[in-house]
């Protein structure tokens, strides 16, 4: 017998435990990749090689014992032989076999939101209201002052009345005859209509200057430088008045001869407005003398007339 015939031997065994692990892998991943689990699957594998590399160790003290291990992604296969060599030592051929650690899934931790919590303010304390109390017045008794009187002069100025028109014309019509005065006997004879025409200068509302002329069938009467003084206030509207004049008259019967003497007069003036009047007259004509006895003393005339400036 060789000497190493139970080396020899005891490899053969070594072996056949091996190609029985072999298959028992084979078989394992078979039924692994039927039921689609990869990752146990590489656990099973992972572990099969520790027990070969494990055995591999204890029959290498034995005997030189080769062990070839070959993977792919759809199954591994192993392939071994035992040599007999003057050394004893295992060559393990095979590549490293990188086994992929399983994912740690490390699930965070939940988070939880403490809701703040709510106070709740106290509420208000119960308000008691008092009843009213009515207190009266005491009454206010203010004295008031005493009328203050205020004296002011007021100065009313009285209208001033409106000044006549300066230069007055004015026509009067009328009779004239001759008076005659003898003991108890008084007698008015000769009367004729008379024509009578003047002409005033106002200056004031009380003083006038004037002139007129009397024209009779027969003779005729001059009365010039007269004054004419009116008897009411000046913003009467019915005025009467006095005058007296020179006079000068001519009769026909002495063409020649003139007879001076006076003529004194009394009448009413009505005012209507500014540049308006009438006025009636009743005048006396004196005559020195006997020259002119048939020319007529006394006349009476109603005219109108107008005012101008």
């Amino acid at each position: 017998m060789h000497p190493d015939a139970p080396a020899s031997r005891g490899g053969e065994v070594g072996a056949s435990f091996f190609v029985f692990i072999f298959r028992l892998i084979d078989t394992a991943q078979i039924e692994l990749r039927g039921c689609g689990n990869e990752r146990v699957m590489r656990t099973v594998q992972a572990t099969m090689v520790a027990v070969v590399l494990t055995a591999a160790g204890v029959a290498s003290a034995q005997s030189h014992v080769e062990l070839n291990l070959f993977g792919s992604s759809s199954s591994l296969s192993f392939g071994f032989g035992v040599h007999h060599h003057a050394r004893r030592h295992v060559v393990v051929g095979p590549p490293a076999v990188y086994v992929q650690p399983a994912p740690i899934y490390v699930q965070p931790p939940p988070v939880v939101y403490q809701q703040p919590a709510v106070v709740m303010a106290p509420p208000p304390p119960p308000m008691v209201q008092a009843p009213p109390v009515y207190v009266q017045p005491a009454p206010v008794v203010v004295q008031q002052p005493p009328p203050q009187v205020v004296t002011r002069t007021v100065t009313v100025k009285e209208p001033v009345p409106e000044r006549p028109a300066l230069i007055g014309f004015k026509y009067t019509p009328g009779l004239s005859g001759v008076f005659t005065a003898s003991g108890n006997s008084v007698g008015f004879s000769g009367a004729r209509f008379t024509h009578s025409a003047g002409l005033e200068a106002r200056l004031s509302r009380w003083f006038a200057l004037r002139s007129d002329v009397e024209l009779r069938n027969d003779s005729r009467s001059f009365d010039v430088i007269g004054a004419k003084v009116w008897l009411a206030g000046g913003d009467w509207k019915v005025k009467p008045y006095l005058s007296a004049s020179l006079s000068g008259t001519m009769a026909d019967s002495r063409p020649n001869a003139l007879s001076v003497g006076v003529v004194g007069a009394g009448g009413l003036d009505v005012f209507f407005g500014k540049h308006f009047f009438l006025e009636a007259e009743v005048r006396y004509r004196a005559l020195p003398g006997n020259c002119c006895t048939e020319v007529p003393q006394v006349t009476g005339v109603v005219g109108a007339g107008l005012a101008f400036f």
